[in-house]
C-alpha cells in the first residue's frame, strides 16, 4: 500500500518550499500595524519610518494616504517609486521597503494554556500560532480546532493537524483560533484508575475506554454487568454495555463488581 503519511510530508514540505521561494522572491506581504523603514537612495529627507494603519493604508509625507496592506515589500517600494515619479520628485527613484516590526495580530483562545492576543514576527501556521500560545491543555480527546479568518469559518481536526497528518494553513493578521475542549468519558466503579479520560479517537469503544484506564479491577466483571450512564436531553439514561460498543462524550463506564 502507498505510504499516504510520508506522502502528506512531501506536499507539506514542497507548500512551504513555494511560500519560501515566493517570499524570497517577492518580499513578506504586509499587515496592518506593521512598521517599516522605507528608504529612497541618495534622497535622505524622502527616507522615513512608517506604521500601516488598521485600514491597511500607509501616509507618507511626499505620497499621501496609499494601500499598503496586502502588497509585498517589493510591490510597495515600486509603488512609491512611481509616485515619486508621478510628483516630479525624483527623476529615477530607488525605492527599498524592510520590515522593522512584523505586525500580525492574532487571537487563539479555548483549550490552550495561555490563551490570549499575540503578535507573530514571522509568517506562522496553525500549529505555530498554537504553540505560541503555551499549546494544547495535556488530557485533550478528539477535538476541533476552528479558525475564523477573513470572513470564513474554517475546522481541523486537532489530533490529525497536530501529528502533521492533516495540511492546516497559514493565519493571517486578525485570525481567531479557537481550540474547542476534547471529549471526555468517565471510568467508575470496579477499574484500576477510576477518573476522567479523552476519547482518544472516534468510534472508541468500551474496550479501548477500559484499556485506558488500566483495565477492570480484579473484582470487576469485564464481559456483563457493565453499564453506561449517558446523559440524554440534560438527564442521565443509564444502559448495559457490552465491550464492543461505541463511547460517546460525556459516557460514564460502569464496572461491577463479580458475582462469583
Amino acid at each position: 500500500m502507498p505510504d499516504y503519511r510520508f506522502l502528506r510530508i512531501v506536499l507539506i514540505l514542497c507548500a512551504l518550499f513555494q511560500a519560501s521561494f515566493a517570499l524570497a522572491r517577492h518580499g513578506r506581504v504586509l499587515n496592518t500595524n506593521d512598521v517599516l523603514q522605507i528608504n529612497v537612495l541618495n534622497q535622505m529627507e524622502l527616507s522615513t519610518t512608517a506604521r500601516i494603519e488598521p485600514d491597511g493604508t500607509l501616509s507618507l509625507p511626499y505620497t499621501g494616504s496609499i494601500r499598503a496592506s496586502g502588497l509585498s515589500t517589493e510591490d510597495l517600494s515600486v509603488k512609491i517609486a512611481n509616485i515619486l515619479v508621478q510628483k516630479g520628485l525624483v527623476k529615477d527613484p530607488q525605492v527599498s521597503v524592510e520590515l522593522q516590526t512584523f505586525g500580525t495580530q492574532i487571537s487563539v483562545l479555548g483549550w490552550v494554556n495561555t490563551p490570549g492576543s499575540f503578535t507573530l514576527d514571522r509568517p506562522s501556521s496553525i500549529v505555530q500560532a498554537i504553540a505560541r500560545a503555551g499549546g494544547i491543555k495535556e488530557g485533550l480527546g478528539v477535538s476541533t480546532i476552528v479558525v475564523h479568518s477573513r470572513g470564513q469559518i474554517r475546522r481541523f481536526d486537532a489530533k490529525s493537524l497536530l501529528e502533521g497528518r492533516e495540511i492546516g494553513m497559514m493565519v493571517s493578521n486578525n485570525d481567531t483560533i479557537y481550540v474547542e475542549e476534547g471529549a471526555v468519558y468517565y471510568l467508575y466503579g470496579y477499574v484500576s484508575k477510576p477518573g476522567q479520560y479523552p476519547i482518544s479517537r472516534k468510534g472508541m469503544n468500551v474496550r479501548e475506554a477500559l484499556a485506558a484506564g488500566g483495565g477492570v479491577a480484579p473484582l470487576g466483571s469485564d464481559w456483563w454487568r457493565l453499564k453506561i450512564r449517558r446523559p440524554v436531553n440534560g438527564a442521565s439514561v443509564e444502559i448495559s454495555a457490552n465491550l464492543d460498543d461505541i463511547v460517546l462524550p460525556d459516557d460514564t463506564i460502569v464496572v461491577s463488581e463479580r458475582l462469583f
